[in-house]
């Protein structure tokens, strides 16, 4: 994609993905988005072979994407049609302390109201939080697009789940949960890919406008190195915070688990083929197609880029208070025993506790917080990655930076490379008690979480 400043974005166009709700989104009577976890069957598979029964928070077949406007109100209904509890997380939103993790217990009779304003736009996603490797496998989880304050002209979403399935030669999810050795290795590894749940799909671009691709990995384990065939995309956001736009240069943009992107890319410059470079092969796993006759959209300002969110800016680094946290844990990872449950525990009772991770000696949350901190105070984390693996983190109800020669955009997710200590930092400005956590599923099930708060 040969793309300039001045080409970005133009034209007068509303943002159209706002004129109709997703498929998912319905509206009840008295205005809350109504959110079905459900079963569903989907067809994965080539050509219709096969079934694959899935969990979904919507109908289906898609993943459910719901829509929101920055500094208004939100208000969302949660119904749990499985035969199980789920415990659901606002990944990247900043909202409450008591409603952005909520457990929905099954059945009709147990729906969980959640109304809160969003205070950043940006794209967002809703996933379990106990129980990971098998919900988020099952597919459980939903797009949140919360937009701009003030609409961008010019602009057309088209929101892109990216997946590996693990699945059997019928289509079925392969039931292999809880294995021990997934969870102190690699993770669940799937071996199906898909976008919006479908199979190579073909997804139109915009007529006349520009497409914002609103991007989420939501693998369980697998870092998707993403590659666009035929143009050049232009990135605009991360985890749903502006970033300085630049354009990939040809290369693939490395999405962990978890990760969001936001790019712009433009039907008048033809078709783009998506693929994942899994280094020892390319994989094709869809298409964009450019609808025919499609005109280039109106040119915009030389500076363009997103309207910052209000997020707090870090303090002097001379009034940073810092916090050390060690990961340890899984294969090579060091760990021969940690807490659990307030106990010293040997590796052989952890494992048999389904338990291979910990954080500063502790396997899993536990009755005391990692750290507390004063709402307001800029609490600078030494994350020390003794493991053997390349560690994806997330932070709740907060956004980060990481520091080095330069201090790098806020985001809600770092990658810590194994044997590596990242410095990150971040303003405690979210009262309440919040998590921290790997986006490995495994690894989170496993112990790879802490908790810490913030007081006012």
């Amino acid at each position: 994609m040969t793309i300039t400043r001045r080409q970005l974005m133009g034209g007068v166009l509303a943002l159209a993905s706002l004129a109709a709700p997703a498929r998912s989104q319905v509206l009840t009577a008295d205005g809350f988005v109504e959110i079905h976890a459900q079963k569903v069957t989907l067809d994965l598979l080539e050509a219709g072979v096969g079934k694959t029964p899935a969990w979904l928070l919507g109908p289906g077949p898609g993943p459910a994407v719901i829509r929101a406007r920055q500094g208004q109100e939100l208000k969302l209904r949660f119904i749990n049609d499985l035969d199980r509890e789920v415990w659901l997380h606002f990944f990247g939103v900043r909202g409450p302390n008591e409603l952005m993790t909520i457990n929905v217990p099954a059945g009709a009779d147990h729906a969980v109201d959640c109304v809160f304003t969003p205070p950043d736009a940006g794209t967002f996603w809703i996933a379990p939080m106990s129980d990971q490797s098998r919900l988020r496998d099952m597919g459980l989880t939903a797009v949140l697009v919360v937009e701009e304050a003030v609409p961008i002209p010019g602009i057309t979403d088209l929101v892109m789940v990216l997946d590996d399935w693990k699945l059997a030669d019928d289509g079925t999810v392969e039931g292999s949960f809880g294995d021990i050795e997934a969870m102190v290795g690699e993770g669940r590894l799937g071996n199906w890919f898909t976008i919006n749940n479908r199979f190579r799909p073909k997804l139109e671009l915009a007529r006349g406008s520009y497409t914002r691709l609103r991007i989420l990995n939501a693998a369980n384990v697998r870092t998707m190195y993403l590659l666009f065939k035929g143009q050049d995309p232009l990135l605009i956001a991360r985890d749903g915070q502006p970033v300085k736009p630049e354009t990939l240069n040809g290369k693939s943009i490395a999405l962990a688990p978890g990760e969001r992107a936001d790019l712009l890319v433009n039907a008048s410059e033809g078709d783009i083929g998506l693929a994942l470079d899994l280094f020892e092969d390319i994989a094709e796993i869809g298409y964009l197609v450019a609808p025919k006759g499609s005109v280039a959209p109106a040119a915009i300002a030389d500076n363009f880029a997103l309207p910052p969110n209000p997020v707090a800016p870090l303090s002097a680094p001379d009034k940073m208070r810092a916090v050390t946290l060690t990961l340890e844990g899984g294969i090579k990872g060091g760990l021969t025993a940690a807490k659990l449950n307030g106990e010293e525990r040997d590796l052989r009772t952890l494992l048999e506790n389904g338990k291979g991770w910990a954080i500063n000696g502790v396997a899993g949350p536990a009755a005391e917080p990692m750290f507390s901190a004063k709402r307001g105070e800029t609490i600078r984390l030494e994350i020390s990655n003794k493991t053997a693996f390349a560690q994806p983190l997330h932070i709740h109800g907060h956004a980060w930076q990481v520091l080095g020669a330069e201090v790098g955009p806020f985001q809600d997710t770092v990658v810590v490379p194994a044997g590596q200590t990242v410095s990150l930092a971040f303003t405690a400005d979210n009262p309440g008690l919040w998590a921290l956590h790997s986006l490995v599923a495994e690894r989170a099930d496993g112990g790879l979480i802490g908790t810490f708060t913030v007081t006012e």
